[in-house]
């Protein structure tokens, strides 16, 4: 950097993925850690009792699924689990801060990342429909298809 250079901020689109992976990263982060602390609890018996405490019915068909799969985990897996949130996290991380600092390494990154999880949020989204996914799946089509444009709208 020379003397005199200007500094340029991202745009108001980039701070907000920025902000949107930031945020995405610290809560898998948080479902990570607490993955590997939990690894040898029973964690059917410790969502229960949260599904119990926000007041919602564990009998009801969706829970009750959730519910039913957390049976079946094993300490190893749960641990597999946490590692690979925490990995994740450190990639989100790594895209926010890369393209706070306007590197196009973190634009490719984030367009590539996003871009491979879309078919399997499409495949989730035909075999379980629900708000919440299509939401996800919106806006991770918007994420790339922005990064796309502002990359070749606006070269430096």
């Amino acid at each position: 950097m020379t003397l005199g250079a200007e500094i340029h901020r991202p745009d108001f689109g980039v701070r907000v993925i920025i902000v949107w992976k930031a945020i995405k990263g610290g809560i898998l982060t948080l479902l990570g850690v607490a993955a590997i602390l939990l690894r040898h609890s029973d964690l059917h018996e410790l969502a229960t009792d949260l599904v119990d405490w926000l007041g919602l019915d564990p009998a009801s068909p969706r829970l009750a699924s959730v519910l039913d799969q957390l049976t079946s985990m094993t300490p190893n897996r749960i641990t597999m689990v946490g590692v690979g949130a925490l990995v994740v996290a450190a990639v989100m991380f790594i895209e926010s801060w890369g393209l706070h600092r306007r590197r196009t390494w973190a634009e490719w990154l984030t367009v590539i990342m996003t871009s491979v999880l879309i078919p399997l949020e499409i495949y989730h989204l035909v075999s379980h429909p629900s708000l919440g996914k299509v939401l996800t799946l919106v806006a991770n089509v918007a994420i790339v298809i922005y990064l796309l444009r502002h990359r070749f709208l606006f070269r430096r």
